[in-house]
């Protein structure tokens, strides 16, 4: 079988405290899986590789195989996963605090020697925001089996700036938020950021814009779309960058449309929002993906055509 997508990223571990002080321990988190749920919605072709602490709970394992998710892509290493505090306010408001060990970061992100061999066989892979020196590892050696999309990790930014597009030479497809986008080039001009982006090598780039949807950018046509939310109720905003990238990555595939694959970014990270977690996004029927696609799509030709 030849695979749409593969996700490399993190799992991780989530301690939560609600407001009202309760707290729910061990609970499923992490950039791989919300990104690799965003793409299932649109490919049953969809893989993912996050190597696993010795402490990772057997119950999560259990969801993926019951779900029917190939779980070959999570070698187990032998220290503990990635764990955090994430503390909620009533205002949904949230903050993180990191349980784990940061020299550990790199030896819990995956590499090359991770993948199955059956996963490289396939049409694209999504490097999801992990220890920096693993994203440059990936990068150039993906590249001779599929499409490369690479989503920054803004915390590493930092004194990184120079490594970080450096790597963009290996990347067909870049993904940065807007707060990634203004740590590596100081501004806030987004058309222009994506201009200066694919001076580095990507023919893509692709602005998350949280609230505000997104901007994609093909360099080939030197053309824009600009891709709003798909409306819905907000409980968690957890992983909906990452659902973003794996459906907009899954649609590509499938059509090698930007547009549709911005519509389907935008629609797999509204089924993230829409609990706390990300159990309830294993429960979302194709037939609903589709149906907020159509939604969301006649909002934007509308849009377009207002503008003509």
């Amino acid at each position: 079988m030849k695979y749409d997508l593969i996700c490399l990223g993190n799992l991780t571990i989530h301690d939560i405290v609600l407001p009202d002080q309760s707290k729910q321990m061990g609970c499923f988190g992490g950039d791989t899986i919300y990104s690799a749920l965003g793409a299932s919605y649109w490919s049953d072709q969809v893989g993912f590789v996050a190597p696993i602490g010795t402490d990772f709970p057997k119950e999560h394992l259990t969801t993926l195989q019951a779900s029917h998710w190939d779980t070959r892509g999570l070698p187990q290493r032998s220290i503990p996963s990635i764990r955090n505090w994430v503390i909620y306010e009533d205002n949904n408001h949230r903050s993180w605090v990191l349980e784990s060990n940061p020299d550990d970061f790199f030896e819990l992100s995956p590499t090359i020697e991770d993948i199955p061999k059956a996963y490289l066989k396939t049409s694209a892979f999504m490097i999801l925001a992990m220890d920096l020196a693993a994203q440059e590892s990936l990068a150039p050696n993906l590249q001779q089996y599929g499409l490369v999309a690479l989503d920054p990790q803004e915390d590493y930014i930092e004194g990184n700036i120079d490594r970080i597009l450096a790597m963009l030479k290996n990347v067909n497809i870049f993904m940065p938020s807007q707060v990634e986008v203004f740590r590596l080039l100081g501004h806030h001009d987004y058309e222009q950021a994506c201009r200066e982006f694919v001076a580095y090598g990507p023919d893509t780039v692709v602005v998350k814009m949280g609230s505000e949807g997104s901007l994609i950018y093909d360099a080939t046509k030197n053309c824009f779309w600009r891709i709003p939310i798909f409306n819905t109720r907000i409980i968690d905003t957890t992983g909906a960058g990452d659902a973003y990238c794996g459906g907009f990555m899954a649609m590509f595939i499938k059509t090698g449309d930007l547009l549709k694959a911005g519509l389907a970014g935008a629609v797999s990270a509204s089924f993230a929002i829409e609990g706390s977690g990300l159990t309830h996004m294993f429960n979302i029927k194709k037939q609903e993906a589709l149906s907020r696609f159509e939604e969301l799509k006649t909002v934007v030709t509308r849009a377009q055509a207002k503008n003509l």
